[in-house]
């Protein structure tokens, strides 16, 4: 996470042990000479400085303490009782450092039975449910590739500080923020409301297309994904493939197509297999259908879009010369993302940080108390345009936090409305619905007028949607000149591909995300097919706007943001394509294994489709295990003692793993192993992740109150702000609920304007 706000701007300075970071240890690695350098440590740590300290000992305990009187923000990922035995209390943080924004990433949390159980990507994402719906069904379940999960916590991790930060510019006070990987994983899909609903526990699909054709089909060199979602899309995909056996109108339902999918998938593959992958791609994207090829790392690094929008960077990391990976996550043109220094030798800045600290000026005294403190976001306006998931999802965030979040919709488009789903709720919750129909002259005039009061306006549209009504930024600056605006193109509004139109399913076909996420020898239509770039876009969204915020908080100066989505995807994927630049070895699939712990992988349990997770990430966790297990032979192995040795016998391990877990249920296997210190977790059900004995001592579900559903339980907030929190506002309302509030309350229409309006269908 300090990574992203020293993309941002801010001066980081990295705390480490003595002997440096352990993850400087983690392959894979770059050489120059006697020098070595940990690509994954690179990619989290450009943009910092580093210092040694010993915080076993008292001289180096004080030197934190007068680096946090004088610091902004501290980012930590170890729990209440480390800090403590350290001898500081975060919970009263607050009386001895009041200006200090705190931010606390650990697995789950620091409350709750499981505050101190061991925790990694593998582990969080097993727990948090991601991992049991995800992939090959003939495999055990499958951990994302990059670490997907600590990504995207470290995503909201970061919008968390710039909210805490926001609310201090009011107060001058700072805070604790919370996050826990596996409450954000928990609010992914619907799992917990639909189980509550219908006690529905999603599995693993294989090589079935969900609602096809949502999927791959192959053609002569290679695989194409091709998302139809919606019923005009099909209508499109019907016309272009020209086959009298898909116009049968009974496959117009969705439903119907679900549960025949023999009547679409063989005959869509005769005619997907006439083309190559990119001619039938720029075929069906020339109709506005969703399709882009199944591709690997080289393909996407020598990207022709990619390349005409300059997305790869370089930098110089002395002495291993210049190198190159992703760009940054969006492009804000009054303040940008970039790298600007290398990352750090261990202790490199000592000298000249311990010399200004000794020189510092006294830390300003505290400001006075605030009687009662507001969401951080009260009184920032967002007009919300974007439909789906990405930009709704992201809007939202901001409404958990006091944002005024007005969604605009027409009934042409309800954007995912369906009586008896409480998705729609759960993604829009806390905002206030208008029918707007911006089509119309007189509905873009309307518009107009909302933006002249509104902070922030967010659209997700194809980049000529907006411009076709003169309702583009340049057009919407000239209404509020301090404008932020963020547009959120599924490819960017310029490049050969900017026309493309997309989903999650193609988005990761196209960066390679699929490719990477499952094992070696799963088909491409057996690998992930659920919307992971949605949630990464969302969380994206949500810190583009916070840090847009504090840029015009200090110069006054709106601007442009975009968030291409392929692009804040690929920024996910930084770690497999630093190492391509810089190696030309191109990441493969590898299921659970991980060279860096071993072994680690997803065993089977006693159970229907039960598992567990472990991870060995040291060898201290290895010997902890096999003294677990009880097998002298395997611990006092010295051909085990490493992780090399026990990489070159992992499948060896994973059968006498298997042997063990097959005769405990997941819950047994995981508490034994986190009673030895060993990171392992239960892959979750969607019945699981609703028991969850965690998440319920962290009151994280909370209860919305559905009009035809009654009251439902829906994920809770995914970052805690001790001081100022966030919350749940209740459900979305139906269509044009704010309206009256909106046109009449904010717009000052009269009742008779406004029952013209609507009659004229500009507000329909």
């Amino acid at each position: 996470m300090g990574r992203f706000l020293g993309d941002l701007g801010a001066e980081v300075l990295k705390v480490e042990p003595p002997g440096g970071d352990p993850s400087r240890q983690q392959g894979p690695f770059l050489a120059a000479g006697k020098a070595r350098l940990s690509l994954p440590f690179l990619r989290a740590n450009l943009n910092k400085r580093s210092i040694l300290l010993d915080l076993t000992q008292r001289q180096d305990q004080e030197r934190l303490r007068a680096l946090l009187a004088q610091a902004d923000v501290v980012v930590s990922s170890e729990g209440l009782e480390a800090w403590a035995a350290r001898g500081l209390d975060l919970e009263g943080l607050p009386r001895l450092y009041p200006h200090l924004v705190w931010t606390s990433l650990t697995p789950f949390g620091l409350s709750g039975p499981y505050r101190a159980y061991e925790g990694n990507n593998l582990v969080a994402e097993a727990m948090g449910g991601l991992m049991y719906i995800q992939g090959d069904d003939t495999r055990p379940p499958c951990v994302s590739p990059c670490e997907q999960g600590l990504y995207l916590a470290s995503l909201h991790a970061a919008y968390g500080t710039l909210l805490a930060l926001w609310e201090r510019r009011r107060s001058g006070r700072g805070q604790l923020v919370e996050v826990s990987v596996h409450e954000v994983l928990a609010h992914l899909y619907f799992l917990l409301v639909n189980y509550g609903l219908w006690s529905d526990i999603p599995y693993r699909i294989g090589a079935r297309n969900f609602m096809p054709p949502n999927g791959y089909y192959r053609c002569r060199d290679g695989y194409v994904f091709i998302a139809t979602l919606m019923p005009h899309l099909w209508e499109k995909l019907v016309a272009v493939a020209g086959d009298p056996r898909l116009a049968d109108p009974a496959l117009r339902d969705a439903d119907y197509r679900n549960e025949h999918p023999e009547r679409v998938d063989p005959v869509l593959e005769e005619f997907t297999a006439r083309f190559d992958c990119w001619t039938l791609t720029h075929t069906l994207q020339r109709h506005g259908i969703p399709a882009a090829p199944w591709s690997g790392m080289a393909e996407v690094a020598a990207n022709e879009h990619l390349q005409a929008r300059g997305f790869f960077v370089t930098f110089e990391q002395p002495p291993f010369g210049a190198l190159r990976t992703t760009g940054p996550m969006f492009r804000a043109p009054a303040s940008p993302l970039r790298i600007r220094r290398p990352a750090p030798q261990p202790g490199e800045h000592q000298a000249e940080v311990l010399a200004a600290l000794a020189t510092a000026p006294p830390p300003a005294a505290a400001p006075a108390a605030v009687e009662r403190r507001r969401p951080p976001l009260a009184g920032v306006r967002v007009l919300d345009l974007s439909r789906a998931w990405a930009g709704p999802y992201g809007t939202r965030y901001l409404a958990d936090f006091g944002a005024e979040v007005i969604k605009v919709e027409t009934g042409k488009y309800p954007d995912g409305r369906q009586p008896g789903n409480p998705g729609y709720e759960e993604v829009n919750r806390g905002k206030h619905p208008i029918t707007l129909n911006f089509q119309h002259p007189e509905g873009q005039a309307l518009l107009r007028r909302l933006v002249a009061v509104s902070d922030v306006v967010v659209e997700n549209f194809s980049p000529r949607v907006l411009r076709r009504y003169g309702l583009d930024y340049p057009e919407l600056c000239q209404v509020r000149p301090d404008l932020i605006m963020v547009s959120m193109p599924g490819f960017g509004r310029s490049g050969p591909h900017s026309h493309f139109v997309s989903f999650g399913g193609p988005l990761m076909a196209y960066t390679g995300m699929s490719q990477l996420w499952g094992y070696p020898d799963s088909p491409p239509n057996a690998r992930v097919k659920v919307a992971q770039p949605d949630y990464l876009v969302a969380a994206t969204l949500a810190v583009a706007v916070l840090a847009a915020l504090h840029h015009r908080a200090r110069t006054g100066e709106g601007q442009h943001v975009e968030i291409a989505q392929v692009e804040a995807t690929l920024a996910a994927l930084e770690p497999a394509y630093l190492e391509y630049f810089a190696t030309g070895v191109a990441a493969a699939p590898r299921g659970n294994r991980d060279p860096n712990a071993v072994p680690q992988g997803c065993y089977p349990c006693r159970g229907h489709e039960a598992w567990c997770v472990i991870s060995c990430p040291t060898d201290t966790h290895w010997q902890a295990l096999a003294r677990l297990l009880g097998d002298d032979a395997l611990a006092s192995d010295p051909g085990l003692a490493t992780a090399a040795g026990r990489w070159a016998r992992h499948d060896e391990l994973d059968a006498r793993l298997s042997a063990w877990t097959r005769e405990q249920t997941p819950f047994q296997v995981m508490r034994q192993l986190q009673a030895a210190g060993i990171p392992a977790g239960v892959v979750q059900t969607a019945e699981d992740l609703w028991r969850d004995v965690q998440l319920r001592a962290r009151n994280y579900p909370v209860v919305l109150a559905h009009p035809d559903l009654g009251c439902l339980e829906h994920p809770g907030l995914t970052v805690r702000l001790h001081a100022t929190p966030g919350e749940v506002r209740g459900a979305a309302g139906p269509l044009g609920a704010a309206n009256e509030a909106v046109f009449r309350g904010l717009l000052g229409l009269s009742a008779a304007e406004l029952a013209r309006l609507a009659a004229a269908g500009v507000m329909a």
